[in-house]
């Protein structure tokens, strides 16, 4: 109901003359025919209603993003990195120390270094899936 007051006072704000009232009852027969078809209903007897399905709601829903900022795989390495800081786990620390060796940051980006090879970027979840689904000039 919120969205459709909303709409409707934005309704009332774009036009240049409005004016509101409440009409009787016994002035209004859609609504008095309403009412009558309703009671009907509850007292058993059938009556056929058109019942129309919309394709597409008849306000615009909010915009809603989220952003998951779940830890990947690459954070152990990037908090060694830039602040000297190990996981408290005996184990994953030494893994994080010795791993963090083949990283380097260039620019804030974590790049991991190769023998032969030019710096690979590490990629989040989400860079990635959108890396992979992009197409290059020469595709």
């Amino acid at each position: 109901m919120k969205a459709y007051l909303q709409h409707a006072r934005h309704l009332l704000a774009t036009s240049h003359a409005h004016s509101i009232k409440q009409v009787p009852r016994s002035e209004n027969s859609h609504a008095d025919a309403l009412a009558r078809l309703a009671s009907a209903l509850e007292q058993g007897i059938g009556r056929h209603i058109h019942i129309e399905f919309l394709d597409q709601p008849s306000t615009q829903a909010p915009l809603i993003c989220t952003i998951d900022h779940s830890p990947t795989w690459m954070d152990p390495i990037l908090q060694f990195l830039q602040n000297q800081t190990l996981p408290a786990n005996l184990a994953e620390a030494r893994r994080v120390g010795h791993r963090s060796a083949r990283y380097l940051i260039i620019n804030g980006s974590l790049y991991k270094r190769g023998f032969s090879l030019p710096y690979l970027r590490c990629l989040t979840p989400e860079n990635g899936h959108y890396a992979f689904t992009q197409k290059c000039d020469k595709c």
